[in-house]
């Protein structure tokens, strides 16, 4: 299938009349009935200055925690509505690369992603992103890469050696000195070893809400330390997740310039808080 099949027509409306689409969410009855009902949300809202489109984005993610933490923001949306993240991983273990492909290749043939009671439909899908760790399944990946077909529909982020460097890069830009001590390391403590030198950092440690804020300076320092190696797989201290970011940050922006405008008046909350 085409990535172009992925997408939904958004219209400018101010209300939803009838030849608006809307995206079909089956959430479950809590009445004991075993019965599911099918809620129609529109695909766009109304703010005081006009429509704001709606994307979706799914995102499969290897680690549960710190990634979905990066993006609360848009998976709740309390303050920002023009792009919404579905998030699936594995509650309390994560996924390893070969589990994420099986799942993927799943969803690819039902068509459908179940996250908790919310059931959402491939096409109605802008984007979708698979995130995963270099860590100890470099093989797996090596494998994957491989043999995935030219019409691959999901995009692999891969950070080496985990989804930290990225957070690293949201906050600092010097690898080679700050994290030398993960050359030494095996590549089985690696990624332990990057979350405990956190703290030491960067005051607060390497926050993943905070982070989301800071898209635009982790695009910049990750874009200047992507290298890959012979199988397509990123070197030590080495993500993609700059294209991912500037996905969200992209398609945000270009409505109303949400996120900028996100970002704004976080700095400005907080000037006022240190007062």
């Amino acid at each position: 299938m085409d990535l172009s099949k992925l997408t939904y027509s958004k219209e400018d409306s101010a209300r939803t009349p009838a030849d608006v689409p809307l995206h079909k969410a089956t959430t479950e009855n809590k009445d004991g009935s075993g019965m599911s009902e099918t809620t129609q949300v529109p695909l766009a809202y109304r703010k005081t200055d006009g429509v704001l489109s709606t994307s979706l984005v799914f995102v499969l993610s290897g680690g549960e925690k710190r990634e979905r933490d990066f993006l609360l923001e848009l998976i709740r949306q309390r303050e920002l509505h023009s792009l919404k993240v579905a998030f699936m991983s594995e509650k309390g273990q994560g996924l390893q690369p070969y589990q994420m492909q099986d799942k993927w290749a799943q969803i690819q043939l039902t068509g459908e992603i179940k996250i908790e009671s919310q059931l959402f439909h491939l096409e109605a899908m802008d984007k979708v992103f698979l995130l995963s760790d270099v860590d100890e399944f470099y093989d797996q990946l090596e494998k994957i890469f491989k043999n995935r077909s030219n019409d691959e529909q999901g995009q692999w982020i891969v950070s080496n050696p985990c989804f930290e460097i990225w957070l690293y890069y949201c906050y600092l830009n010097e690898p080679e000195k700050c994290l030398k001590c993960l050359e030494s390391e095996s590549v089985a403590t690696r990624s332990k070893k990057l979350k405990s030198l956190g703290p030491m950092l960067v005051f607060g440690g390497l926050n993943p809400c905070k982070a989301f804020e800071l898209m635009p300076i982790g695009i910049e320092n990750s874009r200047k330390n992507y290298v890959v190696d012979e199988n397509g797989i990123p070197v030590l201290f080495a993500t993609k997740m700059h294209e991912m970011a500037q996905y969200l940050v992209d398609t945000m922006n270009q409505n109303a310039n949400e996120y900028s405008e996100f970002v704004r008046r976080k700095e400005e909350w907080r000037k006022i808080m240190r007062k």
